[in-house]
């Protein structure tokens, strides 16, 4: 397994993997699905004919917009307003999101989930709305979201030493509920602990997550991640 090289990567791979996931399983039908599906497989051939967009890394000084910007947002919004139940056009719009940097529209689309969809809703979903309402002053959701987080990261850290899963993979979920933990608690001594422990036990580098060693508090984190 290639390690990510920075939190955003991190973000971004558990929620592919949550997509793909929801590809796996067989939901029972929503009314509209098959039309909302079918704008959803639209919206992403869109995203991939702009290989730029879609196949090179996230550049968080110049994010790049995918030249199908406009025309892959109608179709995300209009699978929403179409099926605001189905899973998949709530990860769908948020992984365009993360890859255009639009930050800014991520909190609005975790609050629909949370109302439509909460069980979709993974860990890091769950820390990032919380790390979003925080900064925006809504200390009480973050509290929730932040414990949420932690929740779901321990019970992925049980699921994943049952299954005898890949190390990294554990050292990762480690790495994320200790700074989901780090965060919560404006301490990111928790996160520096856990990263000396990671490069006691694994050869392979963390490459740009070691700065969250340097770290002195969740705003400089809140910088770092939406700045």
């Amino acid at each position: 397994m290639k390690l990510m090289h920075t939190v955003r990567d991190i973000l971004l791979l558990f929620v592919l993997l949550s997509l793909f996931s929801c590809g796996q399983r067989k939901p029972s039908v929503v009314p509209n699905q098959e039309m909302a599906e079918r704008l959803l497989k639209e919206a992403d051939s869109l995203m991939r004919a702009d290989s730029a967009f879609w196949y090179m890394p996230v550049d968080r000084e110049n994010p790049r917009v995918c030249r199908h910007d406009s025309l892959v947002r109608q179709k995300l919004d209009d699978a929403l307003l179409m099926c605001p139940s189905l899973k998949k056009a709530y990860l769908s719009k948020y992984i365009y999101l993360l890859r255009s940097r639009k930050m800014e529209e991520l909190l609005p689309l975790l609050r629909k989930m949370e109302t439509n969809v909460p069980d979709s809703i993974a860990a890091d979903m769950w820390h990032l709305k919380a790390a979003l309402e925080d900064r925006a002053g809504y200390r009480d959701t973050a509290r929730h979201d932040f414990l949420k987080a932690d929740t779901l990261y321990a019970l992925a850290l049980r699921k994943t030493m049952k299954e005898k899963a890949d190390t990294v993979q554990y050292a990762m979920l480690r790495l994320m509920k200790a700074l989901n933990l780090s965060v919560f608690y404006d301490d990111f001594n928790l996160i520096r602990n856990e990263i000396r422990l990671y490069n006691g036990v694994h050869q392979t580098p963390l490459g740009n997550a070691e700065l969250l060693s340097a770290f002195t508090g969740k705003e400089v984190y809140y910088d770092y991640l939406f700045e």
